[in-house]
């Protein structure tokens, strides 16, 4: 038997299974339901609150930046080490945008 650290795992063969080359489409699609919660969520409530808890928006946030980063940094890679295209770079962009609108909206709910 081989010892463990002689393994490896190997990329799956296009079964869909989560991975490198599959995260950044995720986190973009994972993004626009959560920037829909947030910005529904976020608006005014008769009592002079949110619709949604604080905590809850803040934690849309966050979740929603730090996998919209990943995807935007995983592209990138991608992107710069010449295997993929144009469509890619839109992915990039896309999951840029989202990174700073997550951002942003954390920096708008944070209390101070």
């Amino acid at each position: 038997m081989r010892p463990v650290s002689r393994l490896r795992v190997r990329p799956t063969g296009g079964d869909g299974g989560l991975n490198r080359h599959t995260f950044p489409p995720i986190a973009l699609a994972l993004a626009v339901p959560l920037l829909l919660a947030l910005f529904f969520g976020a608006q005014t409530a008769p009592d002079g609150g949110t619709r949604l808890p604080l905590l809850t928006l803040l934690l849309i946030s966050e979740f929603g930046s730090i996998s919209s980063a990943a995807g935007t940094w995983l592209a990138l890679q991608r992107l710069l080490r010449g295997e993929a295209g144009g469509a890619y770079m839109a992915l990039a962009a896309a999951c840029a945008v989202a990174t700073g609108l997550f951002v942003w909206q954390l920096v708008r709910f944070w209390p101070l």
